[in-house]
């Protein structure tokens, strides 16, 4: 598990909740999505693309599309590891990986794909990926 860590440089700790579990005895499918969404927030912190507060921003991240493939069931109690990276980008969205690990199984449970378009508030429409987050994710992510 921490070799197929190393190729993520972004990280999220979860801890599953009893509450997290379905009446049939392992996380439900929801909590993978939640579980994806607080990972995405964490990557985009990163690249200073989210914000709280009185920062006030030209344009925000929308999430474009997502799915999850289940590889492992999970139950309570366990922590989940999620290291997330960019795997491509296009000229109006940025693709997003989360790899979901398993600290009780040592091993992955699921993997997340998440797609990124950026929104222009003043336009109400999407906007190409600007050159200055291309070169932040290069180096966030220690691409060449």
């Amino acid at each position: 598990m921490k070799n197929q860590l190393k190729e993520f440089n972004i990280h999220s700790e979860i801890n599953v909740q009893w509450g997290d579990m379905d009446a049939f005895r392992h996380v439900n499918n929801v909590a993978y999505v939640r579980w994806g969404e607080m990972a995405r927030i964490d990557y985009l912190k990163v690249l200073n693309l989210f914000s709280f507060g009185s920062k006030k921003l030209n344009y925000a991240p929308i999430l474009g599309f997502q799915s999850v493939k289940y590889i492992a069931p999970l139950v309570y109690p366990d922590t989940i590891i999620i290291g997330t990276k960019t795997t491509g980008i296009k000229k109006d969205r940025v693709i997003l990986i989360s790899h979901f690990f398993s600290t009780e199984q040592q091993r992955l449970v699921a993997i997340k794909t998440h797609e990124v378009i950026l929104f222009d508030f003043k336009t109400q429409q999407k906007i190409p990926v600007p050159k200055a987050l291309i070169e932040r994710i290069y180096e966030v992510d220690k691409l060449k």
